[in-house]
């Protein structure tokens, strides 16, 4: 299969690349500035996407940062205009491609609290819910074209070669890591290569549509994510955040780390997805392994 991929060259989108590549699939990458090996991606202009019989579509402004108005109109403006301009290709394109996996994120759901919640939950409230609520209904335009249209809700991303361990790691091989709040709040993860793994699934199984959450089978508190992550730094834990220190220092992103997120699988758990890594004790391990 051809397959187009937005966001190609960050750091789920270089997983997601070799993953299909391995898999003997060919792909097309978009990028802003284009170039004579990619096509360019706009959000000014519908997306050129010939040829293309398949489409992952992961641009999008970073969430990581201070939540300025600024920062805030980029994030929620990248997903929206950007998701836009390629259905806006889909509909020219004189060959439809046969599927997109949209990436979208559990943020969806808000804060959940205590409560597990599965694909079948509602949408919740706060920034991101509404970041990822708007997100997914331009992507859903793309089912009006005969397209298939999997909305992949993506956890807290774990891998050793980026994201937010790239900023969380070397704290903890400090011993400067702890649990941030009182720790009881609860994390949706998942590793990159798994991730990549899911990506390609939804792709090619044509019983994958609607949406999909990208997380391991079992959330875990922020506390047992910090001993994991202590435990395979070989470093103890032993510097907390305060919450209102969070919320005091970082504004409206103190949400990201403070927030509740007890998001499981349901439909990759039913389909018997192969997870490489289904707890975060052994991605952690990996991603502090000797050498990485």
């Amino acid at each position: 299969m051809i397959i187009g991929i937005t966001g190609g060259t960050g750091f789920i989108g270089h997983a997601v690349r070799r993953n299909l590549e391995a898999q003997g699939d060919s792909t097309i990458l978009f990028s802003r500035r284009g170039g004579a090996e990619r096509r360019l991606f706009s959000l000014t202009h519908p997306l050129d996407v010939s040829g293309c019989e398949g489409l992952v579509h992961l641009a999008g402004e970073s969430i990581l940062g201070l939540w300025t108005k600024e920062k805030r109109r980029r994030i929620l403006e990248s997903r929206v205009e950007g998701t836009r301009r390629l259905v806006e290709g889909i509909a020219a394109a004189p060959v439809k491609p046969h599927v997109l996996v949209s990436a979208s994120a559990i943020g969806f759901y808000g804060d959940t609290g205590e409560t597990v919640v599965d694909e079948a939950a509602p949408a919740g409230s706060g920034f991101l819910a509404e970041v990822a609520q708007a997100w997914e209904a331009e992507a859903l335009k793309a089912e009006a074209l005969g397209v298939r249209v999997v909305r992949l809700r993506i956890g807290f991303v774990l891998g050793r070669d980026g994201g937010a361990m790239q900023l969380i790691k070397p704290v903890f091989r400090l011993g400067l890591g702890g649990r941030l709040g009182s720790g009881r709040q609860w994390m949706s993860c998942i590793e990159v290569e798994d991730l990549a793994s899911m990506v390609s699934t939804c792709l090619h199984d044509v019983q994958f549509t609607g949406p999909v959450n990208a997380v391991m089978p079992e959330p875990v508190t922020n506390s047992d994510f910090t001993r994991a992550a202590a435990h395979a730094a070989l470093r103890p834990a032993l510097f907390p955040a305060p919450a209102f220190a969070l919320r005091l220092g970082l504004g409206d992103i103190s949400h990201l780390l403070l927030d509740s997120q007890r998001v499981v699988p349901g439909r990759l758990l039913r389909s018997g997805f192969p997870y490489r890594f289904a707890k975060v004790g052994a991605a952690m391990e990996e991603i502090f392994r000797q050498g990485s």
